[in-house]
């Protein structure tokens, strides 16, 4: 059906609408709900000595997100991420990137990147370090307004730095923490060296979502007798996740200034694409 078609077939309202949802998935934050579908590869090693590509969830891009030389993991850039105890945006204290399109329905992931936890870093409680976080049904007229994301609630996964240790912990209940629960065990780590994280997810609502995860090259997520992947429900609703990474405090305000290092944040279809 051509242009001409579709403006007499249809009525101005309807035009109107088809408009708004084109406008909205041009800009890369409506995934749709059909699996397999095409996602967005990402390459954020912060060689081009700026933030382009990303979106910023952060009170202050001049202070909370800064593109450093040293230290870095890998080429000649890092990306400096400092949490100050007043950062507080978007229902939380965070200092965060997103990247959109890149975890949806029935849809098989890789995720890397390296991090370091800064020598003066201080706090002993929780701070995620990335996650993958729901978004709204707006097929089905929800927007950010009416998401779970506002109401408190842990996201479906989340890498956790707490008490010196990194935990994956997922949660089960898209309006509450009643169901969030640690993947295998904690596993300590130490200030001021760079670690690496690889994430193999398939997104699924039902008992065939998993993932698989690495650390430094060695599994971190536990093995089930034959082989490491974590078998559980990983998104809320059929329009997916899409993916965070930096400092998140929730309500629970820190009372110092901590700082992370970020390096080769990846995303793509396997292993060695998305590995430092």
């Amino acid at each position: 059906m051509n242009h001409r078609d579709m403006v007499k077939k249809f009525s101005f309202s309807n035009i109107i609408i088809l408009a708004q949802l084109s406008f909205l998935m041009s800009c890369g934050k409506v995934p749709t709900s059909e699996p397999n579908q095409p996602f967005n590869h990402f390459v954020g090693d912060f060689e081009t000595g700026n933030l382009q590509g990303f979106h910023f969830l952060v009170p202050d891009t001049s202070v909370n997100t800064i593109v450093v030389s040293s230290p870095s993991r890998k080429g000649n850039y890092s990306l400096k991420n400092t949490l100050r105890p007043d950062d507080y945006i978007n229902n939380g204290y965070r200092s965060e990137l997103a990247v959109f399109n890149c975890a949806k329905y029935k849809t098989e992931v890789y995720y890397g990147l390296s991090f370091m936890i800064d020598t003066a870093y201080s706090d002993a409680a929780y701070n995620l370090l990335c996650q993958w976080q729901d978004v709204p049904n707006y097929l089905q007229g929800e927007d950010w307004s009416a998401s779970p994301v506002l109401h408190g609630s842990s996201p479906p996964m989340h890498l956790t730095y707490v008490d010196g240790a990194l935990q994956l912990k997922m949660n089960n209940n898209p309006n509450s923490n009643s169901q969030n629960f640690l993947v295998g065990d904690a596993q300590p780590i130490q200030k001021g060296q760079w670690y690496d994280m690889v994430f193999h997810v398939f997104w699924s609502d039902d008992d065939k979502a998993y993932v698989e995860a690495w650390l430094n090259g060695n599994y971190f997520t536990p093995f089930n007798g034959s082989d490491h992947k974590f078998y559980n429900p990983n998104v809320f609703s059929k329009e997916g996740n899409y993916f965070k990474f930096g400092q998140y405090r929730g309500k629970d305000n820190t009372q110092h200034t901590n700082i992370v290092y970020f390096d080769e944040v990846k995303i793509g279809t396997s292993y060695v694409e998305v590995s430092p």
